[in-house]
């Protein structure tokens, strides 16, 4: 997960290392309640998430990460 947070980084160059590992946290604890249908269900939809995250624009990206963070409050 951290090269995938790195890696994001790099498309998205305003963000932080630890933006993106909260963004793909966020992602995880999301759909790792998806499990129980067994499979790679939950590697399918973190690679999903990946895939819209590297598209989004940064203001997308802001207010999520802005929402994920007043969550965290």
């Amino acid at each position: 997960m951290e090269r995938d947070a790195i890696n994001l980084t790099l498309i998205h160059q305003w963000m932080t290392v630890s933006d993106a590992e909260l963004l793909l946290l966020h992602a995880y604890n999301r759909f790792k309640k998806h499990e129980k249908y067994g499979g790679d269900i939950v590697n399918t939809l973190m690679k999903i998430e990946y895939g819209i995250f590297q598209r989004s624009s940064e203001e997308h990206m802001k207010a999520r990460l802005d929402l994920i963070k007043s969550e965290l409050i």
